[in-house]
């Protein structure tokens, strides 16, 4: 099964741009928009059972048609990684993505069953399918994480990372982008601190204390997302070991609140701050705000300055991040807009 798809979706690359691109039409039910692709399915004929293979070969054409255009909608990072959940919750299910398909070739070829189809995909039942199957962060606008966490040994600067590593790696686990911190749109900075506490009735082990005091905070607005201070003692045979280890134990046990905090944060606050060049007057700010706020994706907006011909505003989301306003006001037509650049929770742009 997974063989298969991954056949198919290797093939996406390669034919998404004949079976995918211009072909898109109205569906049957014009609440529906679908996706028209061409592709090809083949069983082994066993035993002589012609008619078996036929409907095998008839399945596995429409598992390929659906993997053509889940090839096309998902990243291959997606793919790669949830290869096993697409192919049980998608491609195993044709009939419910999709509407109707023709049969264009069917033929023996040796021992095998070929048959060539042409389907239309539901394209947005399809999507909100795929949805389902993004990891929280993705949903709130997959922002890149970056770290910058001081260390210290009975107060000594240091140039490990311990703590940082514990803390990224809870982050990367919860489906976070993990990046440099000068190109991150959170930063997770604080200090971790570690001193000798004692080797008394330890019998020949070290025993260290750490403190954690770290916080995510946004970059461009500098948004205090979460904070979270946390303590634990490291035991070990010697005074590096021992240091190491409660440095480690105590970014255990703040990764996971803060972690959580941090997603509890971008649901309650997300947060797109949106630089608007080429505004002539305040009148063209006003109406830019007018149509701003009759967004339904947008909970509100306010400005935060202008001057020069730019503004500066902030857009409060119900949901995801500076990809999809961006994508909200290049649809708009009141007001034309060019976007210039995109993160995850700043965009620039101006006015036309």
């Amino acid at each position: 099964m997974i063989k298969s798809l991954t056949l198919a979706l290797s093939a996406a690359v390669l034919v998404a741009a004949a079976g995918c691109g211009g072909t898109r039409k109205t569906s049957i039910n014009p609440a529906y928009e679908t996706e028209v692709v061409e592709a090809e399915g083949m069983a082994p004929v066993v035993d002589g059972n012609l008619e078996g293979a036929r409907k095998t070969a008839l399945g596995e054409a429409m598992k390929n048609a659906l993997g053509l255009v889940v090839g096309v909608y998902v990243s291959q990072d997606a793919l790669v990684s949830k290869s096993i959940l697409i192919d049980e919750s998608i491609t195993s299910q044709t009939e419910g993505y999709i509407e109707k398909y023709e049969t264009l070739k069917e033929w023996r070829d040796g021992e095998f069953y070929k048959t060539r189809i042409r389907a239309h995909v539901r394209k947005e039942d399809l999507a909100a399918k795929l949805r389902t199957l993004e990891t929280e962060p993705q949903k709130l606008g997959n922002p890149v994480v970056g770290f910058d966490i001081k260390e210290s040994v009975d107060s000594k600067p240091q140039q490990t990372n311990y703590a940082e590593l514990e803390i990224k790696n809870k982050f990367s686990e919860a489906g976070f982008i993990t990046g440099e911190k000068d190109k991150a749109d959170i930063v997770i900075k604080g200090e971790a601190q570690t001193s000798f506490n004692t080797r008394e009735g330890l019998g020949g082990f070290v025993s260290y204390r750490a403190g954690i005091s770290i916080s995510g905070v946004k970059q461009g607005s500098l948004q205090t997302l979460a904070s979270v201070q946390e303590s634990a003692g490291g035991i070990d045979l010697n005074d590096i070991a021992a240091a190491r280890a409660s440095l480690i134990n105590a970014a255990k046990k703040a990764a996971e609140p803060l972690k959580e905090k941090v997603l509890a944060a971008l649901r309650e606050k997300s947060i797109v701050r949106l630089n608007l060049a080429n505004v002539k007057t305040m009148n063209d700010l006003s109406d830019f705000t007018k149509l701003l706020r009759n967004i339904p994706a947008v909970r509100a907006s306010w400005v935060r300055g202008f001057s020069g011909g730019a503004a500066v505003l902030d857009v409060a989301m119900h949901k995801g991040g500076a990809a999809d306003l961006s994508q909200l006001l290049m649809k708009n037509s009141k007001r034309p807009v060019k976007i210039n650049r995109t993160s995850s929770y700043d965009l620039d742009a101006e006015l036309q």
